[in-house]
C-alpha cells in the first residue's frame, strides 16, 4: 500500500497509456480471430501486438490484416 501512495503521480501518468495499450491489443485480438492474418501465424501476431506496446498493434493493423 505504501508503494501506491508514494508513486501516485506515476500511476496517474501511466494509466492512460496502459488503457490505450490494452484497448488496442483487445481490438487486435478481435481482428485476428474474426478476419485472420495475412503473413504470419496468429500466435506470433498476438505476441507482437502485446509485447511491442503501442507500435505492435499499429504494425498489425497496417501489415498483418488479411485482405477482405
Amino acid at each position: 500500500m505504501n508503494w501506491i501512495v508514494e508513486n501516485k503521480d506515476l500511476l496517474l501518468i501511466a494509466s492512460p497509456i496502459l488503457i490505450i495499450h490494452l484497448a488496442m491489443f483487445m481490438y487486435c485480438v478481435y481482428l485476428i480471430n474474426k478476419e485472420g492474418v495475412a503473413n504470419l501465424n496468429k500466435p506470433l501476431w498476438l505476441l507482437i501486438a502485446f509485447l511491442f506496446q503501442l507500435v505492435g498493434p499499429i504494425v498489425f493493423i497496417v501489415l498483418g490484416r488479411k485482405d477482405t
